[in-house]
């Protein structure tokens, strides 16, 4: 729809910028937002919901090869309500899980074959994640729905302290470890959105697939890594990918894995 009243248009077009730096879930059913300053009024386009999202990871021998795929489930209001895993070469990793949410929407249990899994426990902005046997394994501090902190490490008593710090468009600028940063995520694509921000609603059981990245970064910057008889230099890692006819990603390569290949179905 069309708002044709000069007066109010800033005022929304103001709080949908808010509603989308805040990541707020009503930005999530709008698709594009046109200020036409000629004819001063803003047009809402409206989202076209994705039902389903397939994440694949093929190996490029001689060719790209599929080695397992996860596919997502969404709810109405994008929330993660199921996980299939299945892996081409080893069936035996293979499973299916579902999620469930409080009446807050925050993520309470995991169920996976048939089983609990996961169960994360909530006070305010912090999340305890448990294993069936209720043993805890980390806990999450979120500013709103930015994760900016996590321990691991409980169940062997070795806790790492990590840190995600973002910059103004709310996209991880860098990631620590022991107070100390080690990686950087440079040149983000603001017009591109991380497909695996979809599955943000679980972001804490599948923190390997930066699902609290919100655009697209085209490179990583690894700091200098000393191990016990071995060691890492600065390294700059240059991230590619191809885009459909809605821009949406449908594959990324990169320099730091060379021989995968993630690729992206929506439905």
């Amino acid at each position: 729809y069309g708002l044709n009243d000069k007066n109010i248009a800033p005022v929304i077009y103001t709080l949908l910028n808010y509603l989308e730096e805040t990541q707020c879930e009503e930005i999530n059913h709008i698709q594009s937002i046109k200020w036409l300053k000629n004819e001063e009024f803003i047009q809402i386009e409206n989202q076209t919901s994705i039902n389903s999202l397939k994440y694949i990871v093929a190996e490029d021998v001689s060719n790209f090869n599929d080695i397992y795929s996860q596919e997502y489930t969404f709810d109405i209001n994008g929330k993660v309500l199921s996980e299939t895993f299945i892996n081409n070469t080893n069936q035996q990793y293979n499973y299916t899980s579902t999620f469930e949410y409080n009446n807050q929407g925050k993520l309470i249990t995991e169920i996976r074959n048939g089983q609990t899994f996961r169960i994360i426990t909530w006070n305010g902005n912090i999340a305890e994640l448990y294993n069936n046997q209720n043993q805890k394994i980390s806990e999450f501090i979120f500013s709103n729905e930015n994760l900016i902190e996590y321990n691991s490490g409980y169940i062997t008593g070795n806790i790492e302290n990590h840190k995600y710090n973002y910059d103004v468009n709310n996209n991880v600028a860098s990631e620590e470890k022991q107070n100390n940063v080690f990686v950087e995520y440079l040149n983000y694509n603001t017009s591109l959105t991380n497909p695996m921000n979809l599955i943000k609603s679980i972001g804490i059981l599948r923190l390997d697939y930066k699902p609290y990245f919100k655009n697209f970064f085209e490179t990583e910057k690894a700091y200098p890594y000393n191990g016990t008889d071995y060691i890492f230099p600065l390294t700059y890692y240059g991230y590619q990918k191809t885009v459909d006819a809605n821009n949406r990603i449908n594959s990324i390569t990169d320099d730091k894995t060379l021989i995968y290949k993630v690729k992206f179905e929506y439905n």
